[in-house]
């Protein structure tokens, strides 16, 4: 049984790139709708691009809008790392799993 205070962990896998892009809002944003704290965890994706970042800077924003919480599930390494890299963003000082950090975005 999940605690109330534990995040809903939603694991993404496979391709997170532009051609699933729309499936995978709609998975993130259906999930984030539901519960209040949310997880992403990306670990096991096989590919990944910029719509799969975009889709994270939408679900934070979506979050601080609404009053919930999104985070990922570990802090960025490998694929994800890589990734973040190649957008642009610069590694986060700490390690950490919070988007506003991670994506150096405003958490309010």
């Amino acid at each position: 049984m999940q605690s109330v205070d534990s995040p809903y962990v939603l694991s993404l896998t496979g391709s997170l790139t532009t051609p699933r892009a729309e499936a995978i809002h709609a998975e993130v944003f259906a999930v984030l709708s539901g519960h209040p704290n949310v997880a992403i965890d990306c670990a096991n994706a096989s590919e990944m691009d910029v719509a799969f970042i975009q889709i994270l800077v939408a679900a934070h924003r979506f979050a601080v809008k609404s009053g919930k919480s999104v985070a990922l599930a570990s802090p960025p390494a490998g694929l994800l790392a890589e990734t973040l890299k190649r957008c642009g963003f610069s590694p986060p000082k700490r390690p950490t799993t919070g988007l506003a950090d991670v994506l150096s975005l405003p958490s309010t």
